[in-house]
This record gives C-alpha cells, structure tokens and sequence, in this order.
C-alpha cells in the first residue's frame, strides 16, 4: 500500500513538472495594439454614424483617427473585378478612408456651425499629428464580390504577435482566414459578422496568405488592418 501511494505521489509529481514545463513560455516581442483596438471601435463608430447619418459618431471616429495614425498597407488583392456602381441589394454606406469620412461628416452637419467648427479642429489636430505615420498600423481599403474571396500576402516577423483587423460596411458577413506557405491554417474568425480580428505569434518570419471570404450575395466595402 506504502509502495501504491509512494508510486501515485512521484507520477503526480511528474505531470505537475511536465505541466510546469509546458506553461513557461518566452515573454513575446509587444504586446496586443493599443491603436488597432482604437480603430476598431472608430469602424463601430462610422457603421453606426452611417446607418442613422449621426455627425457626432463621425466626428468621434475622426477623432480616433486623428489620435492613431496609420500607414499604406503595400499589398496586391487577388480577387474578381467589383461593379460598385451596380447597387442592386446594397443598403449600406459606409466609408472607411479619412477624406471621404470628413466630406461625409460636413455634409451631415447640413450647416450647424457648431459641428463644423468640430469637424475643422479635429482635422486640424489630424494634420499636425501627422497622418500616415511609419509607427502606427498599416491600413488598405478594398471591396470584394458577393459570393467570392479576396486574397493577399502580408509578411509577418518571427516571435511577435501579428495582428489583423478587417472591418467591412455591414451589408454581409465576412469571414477572416490565414494560412501559412504551405497552405496550414493557422487562425481564423468565421462568426456571422463583418468584423473580423484575428492574432498569432508567427514562428517563422514570412509571408502568409490572408483570405477575406464574403458570405453574402452583395459586394462588401471593407478595410483591413495589421499591426
């Protein structure tokens, strides 16, 4: 019996040594982006502000914008031709590039003087924070077919978490998925939204293959976002 419980004491040992061995894990390069998730909730913010032409939603997105900086995403889309002139379908309207959101957000002002002296300071703001910086998160605006898949190559570093944000114009669900080189899904986000986020620590530095499928039978206005 001695022996039994002697034997059943080492094993518990064992497993709780493996156990600890498992769960000590090198500290990543940075942690999860304070900026994406600030963008994130200005996309929110522009789904909303469009829906109900809401100027102040507009002018707090703008706001965010203007307080996170970010760059061009340099990256080719592989998909089929879109026909944004055919609206057949499409109820929603919504804009996720700066330019387009700030006409927007004056046109929704119709006039109130209030609003639009708003609109000019954050843009003032936006411009000496000096939009388009290297160190904030890069940025690409798109649209992708109903039915059909957009593809891109994106190159992430080795041991530092990757991040990947895509926000469509709410009219159909978008799917997120990334594959490494050899075609391995390595993540995804398939819930029955048009908001995807997706993160990974990489363990090799290269490109991997980033798959936006849109589920729905209109054309989806989108922007995607990496870290």
């Amino acid at each position: 019996m001695k022996k039994l419980i002697l034997f059943v004491s080492l094993l518990a040992l064992t497993f709780a040594s493996k156990a600890q061995t498992v769960e000590e894990k090198p500290a990543l390069e940075g942690g999860k982006s304070e900026a994406l998730a600030a963008i994130r909730l200005a996309n929110d913010l522009l789904r909303y502000g469009y829906t109900n032409q809401s100027t102040l939603a507009l002018l707090d997105a703008l706001q965010i914008f203007s307080e996170n900086p970010t760059q061009k995403l340099n990256v080719t889309r592989e998909g089929s031709e879109v026909d944004e002139s055919n609206m057949e379908g499409k109820k929603a309207r919504v804009a996720f590039d700066y330019e387009t959101v700030l006409a927007d957000a004056k046109k929704f002002a119709a006039g109130d003087e209030n609003l639009l002296a708003l609109i000019d300071n954050i843009d003032a703001e936006a411009k000496g924070a000096h939009r388009g910086s290297v160190n904030g998160p890069s940025r690409h605006y798109d649209t992708v077919n109903g039915r059909s898949t957009d593809t891109y190559q994106i190159s992430f570093i080795s041991g530092e978490l990757a991040e990947i944000l895509v926000s469509g114009d709410g009219d159909t669900d978008l799917d997120l998925y990334v594959y490494d080189s050899n075609a391995n899904l390595i993540v995804s986000d398939s819930d029955y939204t048009d908001d995807c986020y997706v993160c990974w620590v990489p363990a090799w530095t290269g490109r991997f293959i980033v798959k936006i499928v849109n589920r729905g039978p209109v054309y989806n206005r989108y922007v995607i976002l990496t870290n």
